[in-house]
């Protein structure tokens, strides 16, 4: 108890922690937003369309909303860069067939430097991503198609009669939140305990705490169980806000929302734990837990859906715990509970609260 009150209240003092975690989260909402809602930006965007289907029409008029949109006579994005265009959208052959056969074709964008482009990108990636939720609710019938496309409103296709009763939109926009949300989630609960034992050594806390006597596990062991408690009101707070923000779509999946959050959180604290023992000094701490969230969010689906990220990219992904988090919220979303998702990060923070235990025993913290 007295732990779980000098982490409480250390965790009260860091303002700059709570500002950088609730600015983080209004800013994603209004930028998804923005991104859901703006009619045109001021960018001239070039279309090299090599397939000519009705998807690809689709998707150059998608990219209408965005500024003004020229076809393109050349077959060269570089060449159409330099005869004036900000951005050039090229729609590979075969992309109508392909997403009608199953599959998930990639768009490619080329840009000048500074322009719009990668808000462009996300938002045709989102378009892409409701395509391809009608497109399942069709059953990849290309009448059927057309007939739930026209049922299109601004939210999003509202498909009364198909299984899911969501706006199709709406869902593809909360699922980027909940990716970028994983980023700033991982940010906060890699820093907690290694700041906290950094705090520690520089204020010779570790001499007094020793001498009770406390063994180093014990003291980590501590931390890592005030961390969940303090994390998990925390998480709370998170899920609140998130609910604020996207209604239905965050209270209708709730319960499983929660279990996802939480079990987030326990292998974090337990990557920080590894961290905190690991790193000796408060660099080495911040070091080493920037480049594991960055590397998590980049391979995870945090800045791009894992439906757009390459194999390599998910392979590597499979490794962390962010790749999995965002896996189990595209499973909630296709009515599939997230079971091998909840396994893994369990079985990873596990592995890693093992690791941290033999860490200690091989180098205690004093």
């Amino acid at each position: 108890m007295v732990l779980f009150r000098h982490v409480a209240k250390r965790m009260l003092r860091r303002k700059g922690l709570w500002v950088f975690t609730f600015v983080s989260v209004f800013g994603f909402a209004l930028v998804l937003s923005f991104l859901n809602s703006t009619s045109a930006l001021n960018v001239s965007i070039g279309i090299l369309d090599r397939d000519g289907g009705s998807l690809s029409g689709r998707v150059i008029e998608e990219a209408g909303r965005f500024g003004s949109v020229t076809p393109l006579e050349t077959d060269e994005a570089d060449e159409a860069l330099l005869e004036g265009q900000d951005i050039v959208l090229t729609i590979p052959d075969g992309f109508t067939e392909d997403l009608f056969a199953g599959d998930i074709p990639r768009l490619s964008f080329s840009a000048t430097e500074g322009s719009d482009a990668a808000l462009i990108e996300q938002a045709l990636n989102s378009h892409l991503s409701r395509e391809r939720q009608l497109l399942a609710a069709s059953e990849f019938n290309e009448g059927r198609f057309l007939e739930l496309a026209e049922a299109e409103t601004m939210n999003g296709y509202t498909l009364s009669s198909e299984p899911f009763q969501e706006s199709v939109g709406t869902t593809a926009r909360t699922q980027a939140f909940l990716g970028l949300l994983s980023f700033v989630m991982m940010s906060a609960f890699l820093q907690f305990i290694p700041l906290f034992v950094a705090d520690d050594r520089d204020e010779l806390i570790y001499s007094r705490l020793f001498a009770a006597p406390v063994t180093p596990r014990r003291y980590v062991g501590s931390l890592f169980l005030s961390f969940c408690a303090v994390g998990l009101i925390y998480v709370l707070m998170l899920l609140v806000f998130s609910a604020v923000l996207y209604r239905q779509d965050i209270i209708a999946h709730l319960p499983v929302l929660t279990l996802l959050f939480t079990v987030y959180l326990f292998v974090c604290l337990a990557i920080g734990s590894l961290i905190a023992v690991l790193a000796t000094n408060r660099d080495k701490a911040n070091i080493w837990q920037t480049s594991v969230t960055m590397a998590a969010a980049i391979t995870g689906g945090a800045f791009i859906s894992l439906t757009w990220l390459p194999e390599s990219l998910q392979l590597v992904g499979r490794f962390l715990p962010t790749y999995w988090f965002n896996s189990g919220v595209a499973d909630m979303y296709d009515d599939r509970f997230p079971t091998l998702s909840v396994l893994v990060m369990v079985g990873m923070a596990l592995i890693v609260f093992a690791a941290t235990v033999f860490a200690l025993k091989k180098r205690p913290l004093t």
